[in-house]
């Protein structure tokens, strides 16, 4: 599985998709170490994903502006988002392939019986208490 590609939109309503890389990711780290008044990865955590896409954009010749202009002023960078991979999916890509099947089907919980069901010791539980009822 390959890393999410990042889409910038650039002030001028220009979209770029950039595909960050380890060096991205690297370059965010150095570069929190230099610049102390950012403070730890747990204060800049929304400052991570816009400079790894500026890098990727920078690295690829894509974009030729400092990581000032690129978050302030008339030149900053509107908004970067993760790229939509596939819309088709359905429940917001929250299915997964294949769930499901192999499997079988748990018991019933509702039952006519009016007596309680006792649970099935696990070898790591001990032994089973006796329900009260």
């Amino acid at each position: 599985m390959s890393a999410k590609k990042l889409v910038i939109t650039l002030a001028s309503g220009e979209e770029l998709t950039v595909q960050p890389t380890l060096q991205d990711t690297l370059a965010f780290e150095s570069t929190l170490r230099k610049n102390k008044q950012w403070g730890g990865l747990q204060d800049s955590a929304l400052k991570m994903h816009p400079f790894k896409a500026w890098s990727a954009a920078k690295r690829a010749e894509l974009l030729d502006l400092t990581w000032e202009e690129f978050t302030t002023g008339d030149t900053a960078a509107l908004d970067v988002t993760f790229e939509d991979e596939d819309d088709d999916e359905g429940d917001d890509g929250l299915g997964v392939t294949g769930l499901g099947k192999g499997t079988r089907k748990a018991a019933s919980t509702s039952s006519s019986s009016s007596s309680p069901s006792v649970p099935t010791p696990s070898p790591t539980s001990g032994p089973a208490k006796k329900l009260t009822t």
